[in-house]
């Protein structure tokens, strides 16, 4: 009796670990490519950690706010923006993986507080104030690629209309240029939409609501939070369906913010300090949920509240990177300090 026991044990032990090492080598098998193609998907997931944190990244090279940014193969372009003092071409590169900068070929056209966005690899900069602005000049018409494979500039069709203080939003390979500030027109509600494969523009549904440096992302449709309507700082949030071409309202922002560090990660749109009063940083941080579809405001406030930096999201993390102590031209407090959310 004691002997069978025992050799059923054996063999139970025997069969356990042929079928762990059989699994083993299945999901060996089959994880290799699956995982290559989710790239572009798993980094809006929440990675594994101490969730609801803020961490610090590597110095970006020149203090500057209200650039261009977009994320390519995993590296976050911060290109041109303003310093104390002058509107530079500065073309920085951030690896997360790596902590590390580096630069790329400079932007031909200075601007400040353009649109910008990544489509098939190439950053698309669209409109901003120009270096005529120190001077009381208005924004820029111009639209410029940049091809990170190549580390070359080109220029494409201009964008109708003399914009700036205005974010972007790529669906599909579609490019949606959301509100913004035009001379003589104020802040305004327009849509506008770039198709790079054709090189031309539409013009969409306009907002319910107009607002330049609004939290722009996509999050089941292109969603713009908060920003700095013609009677002060709103928080107006609307979502865009680019099928119907429609805009509707969802819950308000707790906080009214401008000018705030943004993204989407795993159903939930995140934004990070800004202005409350279209004055001085404010540190708050809160999210909304597309399942609940409401705001979460008792987040980890950011540890340096920061006006217009450029915003990336990488492998489920939010980076919010430069930005000024206001949202006005040629601050008197710029930064360079990277700062990394984890949700």
């Amino acid at each position: 009796m004691n002997c069978i026991d025992g050799r059923t044990g054996k063999q139970a032990a025997v069969a356990a670990f042929a079928l762990t090492m059989l699994s083993f080598f299945i999901l060996t098998a089959g994880a290799t490519l699956p995982l290559q193609a989710q790239t572009e998907s798993a980094q809006s997931e929440v990675p594994p950690g101490n969730h609801n944190t803020w961490t610090s990244g590597a110095p970006m090279i020149t203090p500057r706010y209200g650039a261009a940014f977009g994320v390519i193969k995993g590296k976050v372009y911060v290109v041109t923006g303003a310093t104390t003092s002058e509107i530079v071409t500065n073309n920085e590169i951030y690896t997360p993986a790596k902590n590390t900068w580096t630069t790329g070929a400079p932007i031909p056209t200075a601007r400040y507080v353009p649109a910008s966005a990544v489509v098939d690899n190439i950053l698309y900069v669209i409109g901003g104030c120009n270096s005529t602005c120190a001077s009381g000049g208005g924004a820029t018409t111009v639209v410029e690629a940049y091809d990170a494979a190549t580390n070359s500039w080109s220029e494409k069709s201009p964008i109708p209309v003399a914009i700036d203080s205005v974010y972007a939003v790529e669906s599909k390979n579609i490019i949606y240029v959301v509100g913004g500030y035009v001379q003589g027109a104020g802040r305004v509600s327009t849509l506008y939409s770039y198709n790079p494969a054709t090189d031309t523009w539409a013009q969409g549904t306009s907002m319910n609501v107009g607002k330049s440096n609004p939290a722009t992302g996509f999050l089941g449709g292109i969603v713009a939070a908060g920003g700095l309507g013609n009677g002060g700082v709103t928080n107006d949030f609307e979502s865009y369906s680019t099928s119907k071409n429609t805009w509707k309202t969802l819950a308000p922002m707790p906080t009214a913010l401008e000018g705030s560090c943004f993204g989407a990660i795993s159903g939930s749109f995140y934004v990070a300090g800004g202005s409350a009063n279209n004055g001085g940083p404010d540190p708050i941080v809160e999210a909304y949920t597309s399942k609940t579809k409401s705001w979460t405001s008792d987040l980890a406030a950011i540890p340096q509240g920061t006006v217009v930096p450029a915003s990336a999201v990488v492998k489920g993390q939010l980076y919010c990177i430069g930005g000024a102590d206001t949202g006005s031209l040629f601050a008197d407090t710029v930064y360079n300090n990277v700062q990394i959310y984890q949700p």
